[in-house]
């Protein structure tokens, strides 16, 4: 007769090792795909009369840094493997307008998810460290999500906001930043644009 002490054994085994068996199952094959893919399109803007001010094109770590040395090594060494980024303005009246008229989209892909994880925390550092910037919650946006938006006064003595998200997506990182007339332009305008964007990561291109 077998002790009962060994089969409590074999059963704790088969149990861990079905539990590890599942969680493998259920964790998500990082993206592999063309950043350009990803990007949210023209025809996906629900605002009607934009148009594509710098079509969407590849951006290496120090272009998507915009100056900031820091975090370009930092995107350097978390691993990125490719970028991409589109910009879409509309001509209207500022000072009666309503939504964004200048939106900025970008999508980097790193090796691994840790990676985007830690270029994640780069980005947002960089964001919060803009003058001016007051941080908002975003509510359920991809695996973490972060907005800042920033007020300045135009020439003309009409206040401009500068709205930004960025959320990650296992090994992706996104960027949308919305630009528009200061009360006319929203966090939902942007979130509505991130959502769109994170539809197209989860549609699994690969191209």
């Amino acid at each position: 007769m077998h002790p009962v002490g060994g089969w409590g054994a074999r059963i704790a085994l088969l149990i861990s090792v079905a539990g590890l068996a599942a969680c493998g199952s259920d964790a998500p094959s990082p993206a592999t795909g063309d950043p350009l893919h990803y990007l949210v399109t023209l025809d996906q803007l629900a605002v009607p009369d934009f148009t594509v001010t710098s079509a969407a094109a590849h951006y290496d770590a120090t272009a998507l840094a915009d100056g900031d040395v820091t975090l370009a090594a930092a995107l350097t060494t978390c691993g990125l493997r490719s970028a991409a980024r589109v910009e879409y303005q509309r001509s209207v009246d500022f000072s009666t307008s309503n939504g964004p008229i200048d939106i900025v989209a970008t999508v980097e892909r790193f090796a691994a998810a840790g990676g985007a994880a830690s270029a994640y925390a780069a980005n947002v550092r960089q964001l919060d460290a803009t003058p001016g910037a007051v941080p908002a919650s975003t509510g359920p946006l991809g695996d973490e999500a972060h907005s800042i938006s920033v007020v300045r006064t135009t020439s003309g003595g009409l206040q401009a906001v500068e709205i930004t998200v960025v959320w990650r997506v296992d090994n992706l990182v996104n960027i949308i930043t919305a630009r528009g007339r200061y009360g006319g332009t929203r966090l939902d305008d942007a979130l509505i644009l991130a959502g769109l964007q994170t539809q197209n990561e989860s549609g699994g291109a690969s191209a």
